[in-house]
């Protein structure tokens, strides 16, 4: 009655018919971006005759998170601190003896044979946990999801495999929990630094070909927002705000189509992230998104020649019409220059180290 409506395409997120506010609804939390003084107390007024509410007009708290601007350099930085030291409280986990710098067990690869791929491991046949430890194991992962989609997205591969067997959880995925608790107890004040840009969205998309139980494969993209592409400079990378790390459901029948499944599905989650920008004053170019498979790229570029590939799925050819409709621009590179191959694979502890500052920082 008041003209705030949601807006079409999005979650959350609503609009006023003629005003220029905008507000991200989240149950009883709202994030409000306003350009007046009188355009905030009219949507105060609007909700104040049917509720009481609190005001935080320094925006340095919302949904669990805490903000710390810094307007004159230019970033945010975003935390949630004493979530971590509360959540193994409350699950009983004791602190490690020593500190533990990897989320989740590493599966060494073996380049002297032909097995130069990280495959999965051998199936789990260790005893089931009971009833009560299965509860536990859920409780973990329900815990510390949300904390690695906001936070520290590190440990979203540790959690999308332990999440993968909580319906009947045993004792290895007892100890990868542990292992899990034991990497946030010794990171335990983390936050991710926000730059200045033109806010633009950036992509990068990986998988891992049959990593994952029963044939299946990891797919992973890291979303971020810099300034515009440009074919002088490469933006510069920023904070995430998405991490995507999830395992496919159906079996691929190689890495080329692992990873354009990755692809597909990154694009897929862009398209809500892209109405959201431009309901926000924020219009976007054709959505550039890197990945560091060449078949993948000739594919969406129809520039291959279809033998082995007919088999896939007809839905990747939606990448082709939406790069033909300038939602989204595909372009390669190497591995190494690709952020969403840290959350395809189980690296050693020393590799967690040297890049964990480039995803999360640690006060």
């Amino acid at each position: 009655p008041h003209g705030y409506a949601p807006i079409t395409g999005t979650v959350g997120l609503w609009g006023h018919t003629t005003r220029r506010t905008k507000f991200c609804l989240c149950v009883d939390d709202f994030g409000i971006k306003f350009f007046n003084k009188a355009d905030a107390d009219h949507l105060l007024q609007s909700i104040g005759k049917n509720y009481t509410y609190t005001t935080d007009w320094k925006g340095e708290n919302y949904c669990g998170l805490t903000f710390k601007w810094d307007y004159n350099a230019g970033y945010v930085d975003v935390s949630m601190p004493g979530y971590v030291p509360k959540t193994l409280e409350r699950l009983q986990h004791k602190p490690p003896k020593s500190p533990q710098y990897s989320p989740h067990a590493h599966v060494p690869i073996v380049y002297a044979t032909k097995n130069t791929r990280q495959y999965a491991t051998s199936p789990d046949t260790s005893p089931l946990l009971t009833p009560k430890g299965t509860k536990y194991i859920q409780s973990v992962t329900g815990s510390l999801l949300y904390y690695g989609r906001a936070i520290d997205s590190t440990i979203l591969p540790a959690i999308n495999e332990i999440a993968s067997e909580q319906a009947s959880p045993t004792q290895k995925t007892y100890a990868k929990a542990q292992q899990l608790m034991d990497y946030v107890h010794t990171y335990p004040n983390a936050y991710i630094r926000y730059y200045a840009s033109d806010m633009v969205l950036h992509i990068d998309s990986d998988a891992a070909y049959l990593v994952a139980p029963k044939a299946r494969s990891r797919v992973a993209g890291y979303f971020h927002l810099s300034n515009h592409p440009s074919k002088t400079s490469t933006p510069k990378l920023n904070g995430a705000v998405h991490v995507e790390c999830k395992t496919l459901r159906h079996v691929v029948s190689s890495a080329a189509e692992a990873e354009t499944a990755g692809v597909y599905h990154n694009a897929q989650m862009a398209l809500p992230i892209r109405i959201v920008l431009t309901a926000l004053s924020h219009p976007q170019p054709p959505t550039p998104v890197k990945t560091d498979n060449s078949t993948a790229n000739g594919f969406i570029h129809d520039n291959i020649h279809q033998k082995r590939s007919k088999s896939w799925d007809m839905r990747y050819y939606w990448l082709r019409d939406r790069m033909t409709q300038l939602q989204f621009t595909f372009f390669w590179d190497k591995g190494s220059n690709n952020e969403a191959d840290y959350f395809t694979k189980h690296f050693p502890a020393s590799y967690h180290r040297i890049k964990r500052s480039r995803y999360v920082q640690d006060k």
